[in-house]
């Protein structure tokens, strides 16, 4: 009969048992590289968005149904550019670790309709799906879809790099 024997197996399970008190911070620091890196690309896509003046006043444009806008005024880009930010990487109800790239707050123009200012997640949301008075630019879902793939390298980088340095 063959008898086999295998040792240092103790060192490998306190490796283990190390690891899986740390899945959690791993995985949230995984999604936060992946979700930078779409962000990123969000934000160079804002950068690329077309300006388009309004009034003497500063106000931004006003589109119509019959001349739809196909851009922003520099002050809307720049406000949508400053108020996008990743929130708290948290767990879910159904387990999954995640996260959302989102826009705060209200542009710096007031309206009479908007006195404190556009809100930037409604200005955001013209854009990308566009209005009655907006030619539609889907500049978040083209940026998402192109920086997709290197994101979801980076976040399994991340991780196994976390992993090889604690099975060490």
């Amino acid at each position: 009969m063959a008898k086999f024997q295998v040792r240092g197996f103790e060192e490998y399970e306190r490796a283990l048992s190390r690891l899986g008190g740390q899945t959690e911070e791993i995985a949230k620091q995984g999604v936060y590289v992946a979700a930078k890196i779409v962000a990123d690309a969000i934000k160079d896509a804002l950068k690329g968005l077309p300006v388009v003046e309004g009034d003497i006043k500063g106000l931004p444009p006003v589109g119509t149904p019959e001349s739809p806008l196909t851009g922003v005024s520099r002050k809307q880009k720049e406000d949508l550019i400053d108020s996008m930010g990743i929130p708290p990487i948290e767990m879910n109800h159904d387990g999954y670790i995640e996260t959302k790239i989102g826009w705060d707050g209200y542009g710096s123009i007031p309206t009479k309709k908007y006195p404190k200012g556009v809100p930037n997640q409604m200005l955001i949301r013209s854009i990308e799906s566009g209005t009655s008075f907006r030619k539609k630019n889907p500049v978040i879902r083209r940026a998402v879809t192109k920086s997709k793939k290197a994101a979801i390298e980076a976040l399994n980088a991340e991780i196994e790099k976390a992993i090889g340095k604690e099975m060490k």
